[in-house]
């Protein structure tokens, strides 16, 4: 909830800065933003269970080339629905690609270092809401992420994050 809170607060003060709604074709309300989130949390906790506590505990490579390959099969799986849904072109879907591509990495190691489904499956949703700020700013986003997360995760008794 922390994480997600600080990625939609980081869209905010971008718009701020900028001058710009971010959310003004997203969201036309708070209720809507809200609703997002938490159907954003159900659809990554589902997808984590399938990507990260199916697949990469399967896979027969090194950590490294199991993190990759599913990354990429990830990234490929999204490209029907950037296309049919979001009307995407080739070079946003190039970038997309790149982009889930990153966050997958970031989630099997993290999954890797806690083995824990929920912990992942909020920063999956926390990435999904994050993409809402600009591509210039995805970097800045995924890292305060990573280390909210991070310190979220070493603070907690491990207990309130296990499946």
């Amino acid at each position: 909830v922390i994480c997600m809170a600080a990625g939609i607060f980081g869209s905010y003060c971008y718009s701020f800065i900028v001058k710009t709604d971010v959310f003004k074709n997203t969201y036309s309300t708070v209720i809507s933003l809200l609703t997002s989130c938490i159907y954003l949390l159900i659809t990554a906790f589902v997808e984590e269970i399938a990507w990260r506590g199916f697949l990469l505990e399967r896979l027969p490579f090194k950590k490294i080339k199991s993190v990759l390959f599913v990354g990429a099969v990830w990234a490929v799986w999204h490209i029907p629905m950037w296309i049919i849904r979001n009307s995407l072109g080739m070079e946003q879907i190039v970038c997309l690609c790149i982009w889930t591509l990153l966050v997958s990495v970031v989630l099997g190691i993290t999954y890797y270092q806690c083995r824990n489904i929920l912990l992942i499956a909020i920063m999956h949703a926390a990435f999904n809401i994050c993409y809402l700020a600009p591509i210039q700013y995805n970097i800045v986003v995924l890292a305060t992420i990573i280390f909210v997360g991070t310190l979220l995760y070493k603070k907690s008794d491990k207990t309130l994050f296990t499946w």
